[in-house]
């Protein structure tokens, strides 16, 4: 039992002299009062004729030629493509790797092709027809297979035409 009043006497003490500790802190001090005085300049000082002329900074100018206009964008986006105001045909909103060749006819006019997209749809084309997204018109109609040429750019701005040869698939290949 002496421990127990041996713990409370000694952190009675304790609290005791924390608390009559930081009664007796010390005052705030006065905040000081900074007087301003204005300055006197100095007497203007006679100039002296030993003193070298004062060097000027040459202004800088700048020069624009040979440097990039910053307020033009690094990429510029080509021309904008005229809108075309003729309709596009149903075959010109396919690919040409989307049609198959279904069959060749030979008539009297020439030949015919019939072409078939996905979906079943069958189309006539002959010589000339417009057809692919591609500017594509049909060069060539032979007996098993239809040519097409397309006009497109290349990577450096330049047009160029392909050839697209569609193969005429026979029933056996399971076409």
């Amino acid at each position: 039992m002496g421990g127990y009043y041996f713990k409370t006497l000694f952190l009675v003490g304790i609290s005791f002299l924390l608390i009559w500790g930081c009664e007796g802190g010390s005052k705030p001090a006065k905040p000081t009062v900074v007087s301003k005085h204005k300055r006197q300049k100095p007497p203007p000082k006679e100039k002296d004729e030993r003193v070298v002329e004062e060097k000027e900074e040459p202004s800088y100018t700048y020069n624009p030629v040979g440097k990039r206009d910053p307020f033009i964008p690094f990429i510029t986006l080509g021309p904008k493509k005229p809108v075309s105001t003729v309709p596009l045909t149903p075959l010109q909103r396919y690919d040409v790797s989307e049609l198959k060749l279904v069959g060749i006819l030979k008539g009297p006019a020439g030949y015919r092709a019939l072409v078939e997209d996905a979906g079943g749809k069958g189309f006539i084309i002959t010589k000339g027809t417009p057809i692919g997204r591609g500017n594509g018109r049909v060069k060539e109609i032979h007996d098993n297979r239809v040519i097409i040429e397309q006009t497109y750019k290349d990577i450096f701005g330049q047009i160029k035409q392909r050839e697209i040869s569609i193969p005429l698939r026979k029933p056996e290949e399971g076409g």
